[in-house]
């Protein structure tokens, strides 16, 4: 073995270890509603779901997150239809008002809080 095979071996393991330090690390961890804007008289459900984030902003491949969330404001508001994982499924009852929302994970040390506003149906604010 010469020198440029040893030299080109280790830039490979140095690369395959900075990116996986990037792209299979989670950093944080993340919640999102759909839909964005939630309105008291929609009979649709809407799911919040928490992801892993790596380095890049990204969701982190092949991350499964076990956690539980905790509806800390505005439990009255909603009706909560399931719960698996790693999603939160509800639907509003008809108020209007903030929800506050912590999901606790294993994985991560700190809860992570998502506040939402549930408005009124936007045809009854043209009225």
């Amino acid at each position: 073995m010469n020198w440029k095979s040893v030299l080109a071996f280790s830039v490979v393991v140095l690369l395959a270890i900075v990116c996986y330090k990037v792209e299979f690390v989670p950093t944080s961890l993340s919640m999102k509603s759909s839909p964005e804007e939630i309105f008291a008289s929609s009979t649709s459900p809407v799911v919040v779901k928490a992801t892993l984030v790596n380095k890049l902003g990204l969701p982190v491949p092949f991350a499964r997150v076990d956690g539980r969330f905790i509806v800390y404001q505005g439990a009255d508001k909603i009706h909560i239809v399931r719960t698996e994982g790693n999603e939160l499924i509800f639907k509003t009852i008809g108020s209007t008002g903030r929800l506050v929302i912590y999901y606790y994970s294993s994985t991560i040390p700190f809860p992570v809080e998502m506040i939402l506003n549930i408005r009124e149906s936007a045809i009854a604010s043209l009225i």
